[in-house]
C-alpha cells in the first residue's frame, strides 16, 4: 500500500484528551478523541474516514507487557493482535512504518513487537505477565485493534504509535477507573474525592501521573516523526 503523500488526510485516533493535545498541533494530522475503549475508537475512526481521511493511526499511551519497557518507551508495532480472538490480527503498513522510523532522530529507539488490543483494562501485574506469556505481545492498549479493523475494512493504510505509561510491574488500582470521564477528559473532582477518602492513595496517583506525563512527552516526539514521514 503506498505511503500517504503530502496533502493526504491522516486521521489519528486517541482515547484520552491528553494524548490528543500531544499530537493535535502537528502538521498533516487530524486528531480525533471520542474517549477510551474500542467502541469509542471505532466511532472516531469511522468519523475521520467520513471527513476525508485516507490513512488511519491509533496513537496514545499504552501499558507495557515486556518488563524491559520503561515509561516513555516508544512502541511502533508491526502487528496488532486481538486479545479476545488471537486468530484476528492486523499488520501495519510496512512502508509507512519504516518511514516513521527513518524520520525519527538518530538516537531514537522503537520497540516493534506486537501490540495487544484489549476491550478491557489490564490492571494487575499477574494479568500482564499472563498476557505477555500467552500472546508474545510487548504492550497493550484498548483502541488499536478497533482502529485496525476499521482501516482494514476501508482498505486504507494503518499505523500505531504508542508510548508506555504503566510498566509491566505496575498494578493499576481499580479506584483509578473513576478519575476519567467517558470522553477521555480527566475528572479532577473524582480524583480529589478518592484522595480525601484515602490519603494513602496520593503517592500512587503522583507516581502514575509522572509516568503518564513522560509517555505523553514521548508521544509528542514520536508524533513529530509521524508528521515528517511522508513522501518528499
Amino acid at each position: 500500500m503506498p505511503l500517504p503523500s503530502p496533502g493526504s488526510a491522516i486521521g489519528v485516533v486517541t482515547g484520552l484528551t491528553g494524548e490528543r493535545r500531544a499530537l493535535e498541533a502537528l502538521p498533516g494530522l487530524t486528531v480525533r478523541c471520542e474517549g477510551p475503549g474500542p467502541d469509542k475508537a471505532e466511532a472516531a475512526a469511522r468519523a475521520l474516514l467520513d471527513e476525508g481521511a485516507r490513512a488511519l493511526v491509533s496513537a496514545g499511551v499504552c501499558g507495557a507487557l515486556d518488563p524491559a519497557l520503561r515509561p516513555g518507551a516508544v512502541v511502533l508495532p508491526a502487528r496488532v493482535v486481538n486479545r479476545h480472538n488471537e486468530g484476528e490480527s492486523w499488520l501495519v503498513d510496512a512502508v509507512w512504518h519504516a518511514a516513521v522510523m527513518a524520520a525519527a532522530p538518530p538516537d531514537a529507539t522503537f520497540n516493534t513487537g506486537a501490540l495487544l488490543g484489549s476491550d478491557t483494562p489490564v490492571v494487575s501485574v499477574g494479568g500482564k505477565h499472563h498476557l505477555a506469556a500467552r500472546t508474545g505481545a510487548v504492550a497493550v492498549d484498548m483502541e488499536s485493534h478497533a482502529v485496525a479493523r476499521v482501516a482494514a475494512e476501508a482498505n486504507v493504510p494503518f499505523l500505531v504509535v504508542r508510548t508506555v505509561a504503566d510498566t509491566a510491574a505496575d498494578a493499576l488500582p481499580r479506584w483509578l477507573a473513576g478519575v476519567l470521564n467517558r470522553d477521555g477528559t480527566p475528572n479532577a473532582g473524582a480524583a480529589a474525592r478518592r484522595i480525601l477518602l484515602g490519603p494513602w492513595r496520593l503517592p500512587t496517583l503522583i507516581r502514575l501521573a509522572k509516568r503518564n506525563a513522560a509517555a505523553e512527552q514521548a508521544l509528542s516526539e514520536a508524533g513529530a516523526a509521524l508528521a515528517r514521514a511522508t513522501r518528499p
